[in-house]
Formats: structure tokens, sequence, C-alpha cells
């Protein structure tokens, strides 16, 4: 039994910490949506900062999506983690670059969504990693 890789670790945890941003965002402005109205967090770039931690995360879910499954690749020779991984990403970059990123509390929860479907890709990485007699 191989150990996994840490692409695939680091990837599940970029992934889970994507899905609680964005869940835990969700539920702060459906509480309080008086926050978005609130002047002083415009003039101070709270939610400049925020986009940024948004596309960093994107930016290293990628990359941790491209290393991992091309590692996990070489080990197992499935494509299901892959293409699961790819579907997922592309979807969550959808979200995050376009207008669809404003429009209302259901692209949160498919963010949400994504961001778990990640994860799983990374943890079926795993298992099959271990798995394949390497």
């Amino acid at each position: 039994m191989s150990k996994p890789l840490w692409p695939d670790l680091a990837g599940m945890v970029a992934a889970i910490g994507c899905a609680i941003h964005c869940a835990t965002l969700t539920i702060v402005f459906l509480l309080y949506p008086t926050l978005w109205m609130k002047r002083k967090y415009w003039e101070m770039g709270l939610w400049h900062k925020l986009m940024w931690l948004e596309w960093s995360l994107l930016a290293t879910s990628w990359l941790l999506i491209l290393l991992a499954m091309a590692l996990g690749w070489r080990r197992h020779r499935r494509f299901g983690p892959g293409l699961l991984a790819f579907v997922a990403v592309s979807l969550m970059t959808v979200i995050i670059l376009t207008p669809l990123h404003d429009t209302g509390y259901w692209t949160s929860a498919a963010a949400v969504a994504t961001g778990l479907a990640i994860a799983g890709a990374h943890w079926w990485n795993i298992r099959l990693g271990r798995s394949a007699k390497v």
C-alpha cells in the first residue's frame, strides 16, 4: 500500500477550505445583509480582498488538480478522478470569474458543491492510488 501524494492531500484541504469559505460568506450575508451596505468595508477594500482570496483559491485548485491527477494517472491509469475534478473546477471557474458570481445564493450553493466534488475527486484519486500495484 503506497502513501497518498501530497498534491491530493493539499488539494483536499484547499477544496474543503473553498467550500467553507463559500458557505460561511453566504450564511453571513443571509444573516447580516446590511454588510454589503456598510461604506467602511468598501473603503477599506474588504470586498476586493475577498475576491483576491477567491481567485487565489481557484488558481491553487487548478494547479493542485493538474499536478495530482497527472501523478495519479501515472499510478492507477483511471480517468474517473481527473474527469470529476476537471468538470468541477471548470464549473467553479465559470461561477467565480463570470457575472454569475454575484447573481444569488444558488451560485454559492453550486460553489460549495463544486468544492466538495473537487475534494471527492482528490479522495478518489488517493483511493485508486492505494489500490494500484506500483
